[in-house]
């Protein structure tokens, strides 16, 4: 498959069966998801991990592994609150920034 030359399909062409089948197929793809996701929670519940480690679950061939792992997801920035153009001035304005 390394030669094989893929096309994005607009869903909105296939048959109407197509469709529905398509539609129940990612519905169930986004429930496995969660649901792998939520026995991977409860897997590791409760265990320490060592500093820096993280525990990875594998699905490949009807069998369930397990590996411990750098930790080397990125940490995610604490979200800032949203304001107006109006505010953003106001606070550079009070923060002794030119306005």
């Amino acid at each position: 498959m390394a030669d094989a030359q893929w096309m994005d399909i607009d869903v909105g062409t296939l048959s109407a069966e197509a469709q529905a089948a398509y539609s129940e197929y990612k519905d169930a793809q986004r429930k496995a998801a969660a649901l792998r996701e939520m026995f991977e929670q409860t897997a590791v519940a409760g265990m320490t991990m060592p500093q820096g480690k993280r525990m990875v679950f594998g699905y490949r061939f009807g069998k369930l592994s397990a590996a411990l792992v750098d930790d080397d997801r990125k940490t995610s920035k604490p979200k800032q609150a949203k304001g107006s153009l109006s505010d953003f001035l106001a606070s550079q304005g009070a923060n002794g920034h030119a306005v």
